[in-house]
């Protein structure tokens, strides 16, 4: 019995001693440190923990956002990417930076995966739920010129008559 005790009160100190204690700041510094250090995988895995461990502290939906940047500029990933912003957008919608993520969630679907559909989706929201942004111009270009190349654009027609051939 004594055996067992020991045992369960050794296990029970092992569990307690190799949790997670830190704060959302030191956490939030040690993913940018790790991000410094290109160990990207390692540093958007320590922005999801404190994400998970502090949601309502204001550095999850920044550590939400880097992960978004990282997944889509570092790791190539850009549906991981695209769920971070849309995480945000939607878990926090009167956040200061929601309606940037939600216009980077449909900018990356239209221009660099190529859903136009999906886009559509994100930008649609956007207008509605941020009409009076100062991005809602940009994304009511975006919509109107959809799954156009450069030159099928007029609104750009005299800028890409004024670029030089190279």
């Amino acid at each position: 019995m004594k055996k067992k005790l020991g045992t369960l009160l050794l296990t029970t100190l092992l569990i307690f001693s190799c949790s997670d204690n830190r704060t959302a700041e030191e956490m939030f510094g040690d993913a940018g440190q790790l991000y410094e250090e290109q160990k990207f995988e390692r540093a958007v895995k320590t922005y999801a923990k404190l994400s998970e461990t502090y949601p309502d502290d204001p550095l999850a939906v920044k550590a939400s956002y880097r992960m978004a940047e990282i997944y889509g500029g570092d790791l190539q990933d850009f549906e991981s990417s695209i769920e971070r912003y849309t995480f945000i957008a939607e878990k926090y919608p009167s956040h200061r930076d929601a309606p940037k993520a939600r216009f980077m969630a449909g900018y990356t679907l239209a221009n660099i995966v190529g859903d136009h559909e999906r886009a559509k989706e994100q930008y649609d929201r956007f207008i509605r739920d941020y009409p009076e942004h100062d991005l809602a111009e940009s994304v009511k270009f975006e919509l109107r010129n959809l799954g156009k190349s450069l030159d099928q654009i007029e609104e750009l027609e005299n800028i890409m008559k004024n670029i030089p051939d190279e």
